[in-house]
């Protein structure tokens, strides 16, 4: 799997949103946050027992754009998990906190389904494509590629705005594959 890290965090930060929280957070998923803090993890589809879906991205500590500090534990049926993720519909990716079991949790009706034994073994259901270069291309060279194959017709204002958009949004991202 494909992420857009968040940074790297010390272990005492992530001890701090421990005790602040008044839980004690997996050992994959701890060894996950110092490695990446979470991430955008634009193009990633999952498709695990019998849940489909994208994976929009991971939360992490602090300010970051998907932050833990946003999210609270839920009980589910007498078991604590945390969100670690979403998709691009508003479901959660939960985590056990006392396994580390990975839960789908539907924004729609509240159900869970168990997804995955691991961290490890969600990220390994988990399949990303590289972000298209042509995504980050700049105004400029897109209008010179359009003309070039004889559609300079069709750029508009609209069509500069939408690619300063897509621009703006993969730009700066920097995919890895994500270790544990």
């Amino acid at each position: 799997m494909l992420i857009s890290k968040f940074g790297t965090i010390s272990t005492e930060t992530i001890s701090e949103f421990e005790d602040v929280c008044g839980v004690k957070l997996p050992t994959q998923y701890r060894s996950f946050l110092e490695k990446y803090n979470g991430g955008e993890t634009p193009n990633t589809n999952f498709n695990i027992s019998g849940i489909s879906s994208d994976l929009k991205g991971l939360y992490g500590i602090g300010k970051v754009k998907f932050s833990l500090n946003a999210v609270c534990v839920e009980d589910v049926q007498g078991t604590l998990y945390l969100p670690i993720g979403m998709d691009s519909f508003g479901n959660d990716i939960l985590i056990g906190l006392n396994d580390g079991t990975i839960v789908f949790k539907e924004h729609e009706n509240g159900r869970c389904k168990k997804i995955a034994t691991s961290l490890e073994d969600f990220f390994a259901g988990c399949e990303s494509k590289l972000i298209n270069k042509s995504a980050i291309k700049s105004v400029e060279e897109r209008e010179k590629d359009l003309i070039a194959q004889g559609r300079g017709a069709i750029i508009s204002d609209a069509l500069r705005d939408m690619w300063r958009v897509e621009i703006n949004k993969y730009g700066s991202l920097s995919q890895e594959e994500v270790v544990l």
